[in-house]
């Protein structure tokens, strides 16, 4: 099993309740196998010409490249943002037993997801 063929995926929510909404469907969906959702955090960035700050609600995603598309169009439709932070960091290394237990959340064809 290469650890290569893993990822997290990480995005932003404005606040708990879009990140749990986010994170029960995927998980549901076995378009991931976990998702965690972290304290709220200040984000301070751009955004049409000011710079802005505001209070958000960061949440990790465990998948796998092959189900990277899949997964990220639900997030985008449940997103509130009109750009919303959704990227992938590839997994390197990781502990064999767990890199499993990934593959055993999610679903073995990225077909299927209805709702979007």
């Amino acid at each position: 099993m290469k650890p290569k063929n893993f990822l997290t995926i990480y995005t932003t929510c404005k606040n708990l309740s879009e990140a749990k909404k986010i994170s029960k469907f995927l998980v549901k969906e076995k378009l991931v196998a976990c998702a965690n959702i972290g304290s709220p955090i200040i984000s301070i960035y751009n955004w049409k010409g000011k710079t802005e700050e505001s209070r958000e609600v960061p949440v990790i995603f465990k998948t796998t490249q092959k189900q990277y598309k899949a997964a990220e169009k639900p997030i985008r439709k449940l997103h509130s943002y009109d750009t919303p932070c959704i990227i992938a960091f590839e997994i390197v290394e990781g502990e064999p037993n767990y890199l499993s237990w990934i593959l055993s959340g999610i679903r073995d064809q990225v077909s299927g997801v209805s709702k979007f």
